[in-house]
């Protein structure tokens, strides 16, 4: 009798302990920043392998607080698992340390889609963290689905062969990753690298993103990219920084072909251990660091930020004149 009544005593102790403990472990509300991430993109359905033109927006309403350093934007795209695809984590344009109440702050990128074994909704998360080491993520004014992080949107992954095909040819050496970053993959060219794809039969946007060793020419290295019928652009590599190029080329350009040429040229090209002194046992010839190369059709496109027109390339290049601005159309890709 008397271990049974000692047994359940015990046991209302504990369910006791149980009931009261959620009220004493109960954490204290979130003091919700009234910033609102929004985002915006060219397109909503985006093949892999494809350009997405992705413009963030910042809101701070009036009451909102001004930031006490400089977050970084947390950008998640996520499976229907919600298993993270790929980030487009950046410094936000201005940095938020300089954001004010009542106003909002837009800027847009460049994200290139990685090609993944996936294809379907994903969903698209934005947020703010500090830099690494310095306190928690500020929780915002939004769909917070875990961790302050806030559903901005959903787009649909699209198969690669959506994309206008594109045959790399002659020029080309084997592509590597970057020593710096092992998931950033690029390709040099030689001087010269030819490339073809589909004819389209309508206007197309190419682009190009890449660098090269500028201190490895004797003058400011000088690339031409030149699409169909010799139209294109050329531009100078005049510092290290990686150069994203976005060039409409209109369908008469094109030509009538199934298949159209794309050649990117430089006016010089090296060898690095040729060098003086030499760089390395390099004896490859080295022209141009591709990191992207794609032909995207303008139409689907949409409006795309920092396109420039094709022009005619005689034997120095006229500069070629800012495309207008393209009318508002439904989103785009790569």
């Amino acid at each position: 009798m008397t271990f049974r009544r000692t047994l359940g005593l015990g046991l209302v102790a504990a369910l006791a302990g149980i009931l009261v403990l959620p009220a004493c472990s109960r954490r204290r509300p979130v003091e919700v920043n009234a910033i609102v991430p929004s985002i915006k993109m060219n397109r909503v359905k985006v093949p892999l392998g494809s350009a997405l033109e992705i413009t963030y927006t910042w809101t701070l309403e009036p009451g909102a607080k001004k930031p006490d350093q400089d977050y970084w934007a947390l950008v998640h795209f996520l499976d229907n698992h919600e298993v993270m695809l790929f980030s487009d984590d950046h410094v936000p344009e201005p940095p938020p340390s300089t954001w004010e109440p009542g106003k909002t702050y837009s800027y847009t990128r460049t994200r290139f889609v990685p090609v993944y074994p996936y294809v379907g909704d994903v969903e698209v998360r934005m947020g703010l963290y500090p830099h690494p080491g310095r306190g928690d993520r500020p929780a915002l004014k939004g769909d917070d689905r875990g961790f302050h992080e806030y559903k901005v949107a959903t787009i649909e992954l699209l198969p690669q062969t959506e994309n206008i095909f594109l045959i790399y040819k002659e020029g080309w050496h084997n592509p590597e990753t970057h020593p710096d970053n092992p998931s950033v993959e690029r390709t040099w060219t030689k001087k010269e690298a030819l490339a073809s794809f589909k004819n389209p039969k309508k206007d197309v946007i190419v682009y190009l993103e890449g660098d090269t060793c500028v201190k490895c020419f004797t003058k400011t290295p000088e690339v031409t990219l030149s699409v169909g019928n010799n139209a294109g652009l050329r531009f100078p590599v005049d510092g290290p920084q990686v150069y994203l190029k976005k060039v409409r080329v209109k369908a008469a350009d094109l030509g009538t072909d199934d298949w159209v040429d794309l050649r990117i040229i430089n006016a010089e090209s090296f060898v690095p251990k040729n060098l003086n002194p030499p760089m390395n046992n390099d004896d490859r010839e080295l022209g141009f660091n591709v990191y992207h190369l794609y032909v995207a059709d303008a139409e689907q496109a949409g409006t795309v930020d920092g396109v420039v027109d094709a022009v005619a390339l005689g034997p120095s290049g006229p500069s070629p004149k800012k495309a207008a601005a393209a009318p508002k159309a439904a989103p785009a890709a790569r």
